[in-house]
C-alpha cells in the first residue's frame, strides 16, 4: 500500500513521456516516495499510550459533526434546494434567467440543438440526402478523354441541380446518379466561374417524387453552429460527414480545390463559410446544411499546404447561390461587374497601414487599361510597386473607403459590395487621394479577365 509505511526506499516508476504514435516506447522516470499517512497514530503510539497512567491515556473523539446521519441529512437539504431553484427557474420565471444556450433560437424561431446530436443529424440525413446527387462528367483533352465526379443537389421541382463549375468545366458528357441508384442524363445551362457554381437540368418528371433542399439565410449563419456536408468523396454516393460553422466572410487566394482555386481570371470569392466537416474530392457541389436541414453552402475548396490537405473547407454561401440563381437558369457564362481595377487591402501592404495614413480601405495598385476606374480619374501606384518589386508603395495610389455610401475595409468587402450590383449599374466610390476625401463615379463593366 503506497503511503503506509516510512524508512523504505523511493519506488521508481516508468511511464510514457507523450502517448502519439509517433513516440511509442520512449519512456521517462517518474519518482514516486512512500508517505505515511496524514492521519492516525504511529507505529510507536500503542507502546508509548501503556506508559501513560490510566487516567492520561487519551481519548480519540470523533467530531459530532461526522455523525452518518446528520451528513446524510445535510446533503439531502442541500440536494432538494438545488432541485427547488432549478424548477423555479424553469417554470416559475419561464427561462428568463437561463443561459443563453438554453433560450437561443435558430433561424425559423426554433430552440437551438445541442452540438451533436444522433437523432438530429439522423434526421436531416434521411431528409436531405434524396435530394442530393453524384455528378458524373465525360472531358476531352485535345485527343484523350477523361472523367470527373462531383456532387449537387435539387434546388426546385423543375430538375434544375446546383454543383460546383469546376466539377462540370469542359464537360462534354453529364450524368447524375440519384440517391436510389437511378443514373440520368443532365444538360449544362448557366455557370460562374467567379462563383465556381453551376447549374444542371434533367427530366423533371423522372425526379417528381424528390424534394428539393431549401436554403437559409447564410447571413445568419454563426460560428460554432452545427455543419453536415453531404456528398459522394471518391465517388462514395450519400456519405455525410459532421463538424461546424468555423468561420464567415473568407476570402483568401490561397484557398485550392482538387486543380486550383481563385475563381475565373484570378479573381477571389467572396464570402466563403468555413467549416471543418471532412470534405474530399467529389464532396464539390454537394450542401452544408445546418441542423435544420437547410442549406447553408454549396462546399466547393479546401486548403491546401505542400499538396495535403489539412481539414480546413470552405463553402460558397448560400445567399450567393441564391443571388444568381435566376441568372443560371441561362445558359452560358454568368459575369460578375467590374471596376477596372487591382487593388490590396491597406492592413496588407508591406509598410503596413502606416505606410497610407489610414487604417483600412482598399490601396488602388494599378487601374486597368480603357477600363472604368480609369475611365473615371482614380489614380494608381503601378509605377511604384513595379520598381520595388512588390516590396513597397508610394502612398500616391488612391484609398477606397466606400460604395454608395457604404464603408469598405478591405478587397474582399469591396468585391463583395460590387457583387450587389449588375453590368451597367453606377456606382459612387469614396476615396482618400493625397490625405483628402474625394468621389468618384463609374459604371460597371463586365469583368475582364486581362487586367491581373
Amino acid at each position: 500500500m503506497l503511503g503506509l509505511w516510512q524508512g523504505r526506499p523511493p519506488v521508481q516508476y516508468t511511464e510514457p513521456s507523450c502517448y502519439h504514435a509517433h513516440c511509442k516506447g520512449e519512456k521517462s522516470a517518474v519518482m514516486l516516495t512512500r508517505r505515511p499517512l496524514p492521519y492516525g497514530r504511529p507505529p510507536f503510539a500503542e507502546q508509548a499510550a501503556t506508559n501513560l497512567a490510566p487516567g492520561l491515556q487519551p481519548k480519540l473523539m470523533s467530531p459530532k459533526w461526522a455523525n452518518p446521519a446528520l451528513v446524510s441529512a445535510l446533503v439531502g437539504v442541500v440536494l432538494g434546494f438545488g432541485f427547488a431553484w432549478v424548477l423555479f427557474t424553469a417554470f416559475v420565471q419561464d427561462g428568463e434567467n437561463l443561459p443563453e444556450y438554453f433560450t437561443g433560437t435558430g433561424q425559423n424561431g426554433s430552440d437551438l440543438p445541442p452540438l451533436y446530436d444522433e437523432r438530429i443529424v439522423r434526421t436531416v440525413f434521411e431528409t436531405a440526402s434524396p435530394a442530393v446527387v453524384e455528378v458524373h462528367t465525360v472531358v476531352q483533352f485535345g485527343r484523350r478523354i477523361g472523367d470527373g465526379s462531383g456532387s449537387g443537389f435539387f434546388v426546385d421541382d423543375q430538375g434544375h441541380i446546383i454543383t460546383s463549375d469546376h466539377v462540370v468545366e469542359g464537360a462534354r458528357e453529364i450524368t447524375v446518379r440519384l440517391s436510389d441508384g437511378r443514373e440520368l442524363t443532365a444538360v449544362k445551362l448557366g455557370h460562374s466561374q467567379h462563383d465556381d457554381l453551376a447549374l444542371l437540368k434533367v427530366d423533371p418528371d423522372e425526379v417528381s417524387n424528390i424534394r428539393p433542399l431549401s436554403f437559409a439565410d447564410s447571413d445568419e449563419v454563426f460560428i460554432g453552429e452545427m455543419a453536415i456536408a453531404i456528398g459522394s468523396p471518391y465517388e462514395n454516393r450519400n456519405s455525410l460527414s459532421l463538424g461546424i460553422v468555423s468561420g464567415k466572410e473568407r476570402s483568401e487566394s490561397n484557398i485550392q480545390r482538387a486543380d486550383s482555386f481563385t475563381g475565373g481570371g484570378g479573381r477571389a470569392i467572396t464570402d466563403l463559410i468555413q467549416t471543418d466537416a471532412a470534405l474530399n474530392p467529389g464532396n464539390s457541389g454537394g450542401p452544408l446544411l445546418n441542423a435544420e436541414g437547410e442549406v447553408i453552402g454549396v462546399n466547393s475548396s479546401v486548403r491546401v499546404q505542400s499538396g495535403v490537405q489539412i481539414g480546413v473547407g470552405f463553402a460558397v454561401a448560400s445567399n450567393t447561390v441564391m443571388q444568381i440563381l435566376d441568372e443560371l437558369k441561362n445558359p452560358g457564362q454568368f459575369t460578375r461587374p467590374w471596376i477596372g481595377l487591382n487593388g490590396r487591402s491597406v492592413e496588407d501592404l508591406p509598410g503596413g497601414s502606416g505606410s497610407v495614413g489610414t487604417d483600412s480601405g482598399v490601396y488602388v495598385v494599378k487601374t486597368c487599361e480603357g477600363g472604368p476606374a480609369e475611365l473615371a480619374d482614380i489614380k494608381d501606384d503601378y509605377l511604384a510597386v513595379i520598381l520595388s518589386q512588390g516590396r513597397g508603395v508610394s502612398g500616391r495610389g488612391d484609398i477606397i473607403v466606400g460604395l454608395n455610401g457604404e464603408p469598405v475595409s478591405d478587397w474582399p468587402s469591396l468585391l463583395s459590395a460590387v457583387n450587389d450590383f449588375k453590368v451597367g449599374d453606377r456606382i459612387t466610390l469614396d476615396l482618400i487621394r493625397n490625405g483628402d476625401r474625394m468621389q468618384a463615379d463609374l459604371t460597371l463593366a463586365k469583368w475582364q479577365d486581362n487586367c491581373l
